[in-house]
C-alpha cells in the first residue's frame, strides 16, 4: 500500500474495529478491541516500512499494463505515488529531504486509527446502553421491537429478584 491508502486503510479499519466492538467483543471481552488493533496497525506499518526500504520488491507491479515503476528506488517511488495500482501516476520521485516526511507519515497510522476508531464510536455508541448516530440510517420499527424486548427482559429480572 502507499502512504495514503495506508492512512485510508487505517481510518477505516479503526472504524470497523470499533463496530466489531460494539456488536461482537463488547459483551465478551474488552480487550479484543486493542489486540485487534495492534494486528492491523503493526502489520500494516511494518508492510509498509518493509516496501519503502525496497526489502519488499515492488516491481513485480510492473506486470501491470498500466504500471510503470522505475527499477531505482521501486519502493519509495511506489509509496509516494498514491493510487498507482487505480491507474493513477503523480511521477513524484523520492527526494534526499522526503524520508522526514515519511517517518511522520508512518507515525500517524496511529492517530489515523484512532480517528476512524472515534468516527466509530460516534457513530455506534460509546457505552453499552448507547445506540449511536446510527440510528439515522436503522428502521424504527426493529429499534422499537429492541427497546420492547429489552424492557420485557428488565421486568423478567425485576420479578425474579
Amino acid at each position: 500500500m502507499s502512504f495514503l491508502e495506508g492512512l485510508i486503510g487505517n481510518f477505516l479499519f479503526g472504524w470497523l474495529n470499533s463496530y466489531l466492538y460494539r456488536k461482537y467483543l463488547r459483551k465478551r471481552n474488552k480487550d479484543w478491541i486493542v489486540f485487534l488493533a495492534m494486528i492491523f496497525i503493526t502489520g500494516l506499518l511494518l508492510l509498509d516500512i518493509l516496501i519503502y526500504l525496497e526489502i519488499v520488491d515492488m516491481t513485480w507491479v510492473n506486470a501491470l499494463p498500466w504500471v510503470n515503476i522505475p527499477s531505482i528506488q521501486s519502493g519509495k517511488y511506489f509509496m509516494w505515488n498514491s493510487f498507482l495500482l487505480f491507474g493513477l501516476d503523480l511521477g513524484i520521485t523520492a527526494q534526499p529531504g522526503m524520508d522526514v516526511f515519511a517517518v511522520f507519515l508512518f507515525i500517524s497510522y496511529i492517530f489515523w486509527y484512532y480517528f476512524g476508531s472515534k468516527f466509530g464510536k460516534f457513530l455506534h455508541g460509546y457505552r453499552p446502553y448507547q445506540q449511536g448516530f446510527y440510528l439515522i440510517f436503522r428502521p424504527v420499527k426493529k429499534f422499537i421491537k429492541d427497546r420492547e424486548k429489552r424492557m420485557k427482559e428488565e421486568d423478567k429480572a425485576k420479578s425474579n429478584k
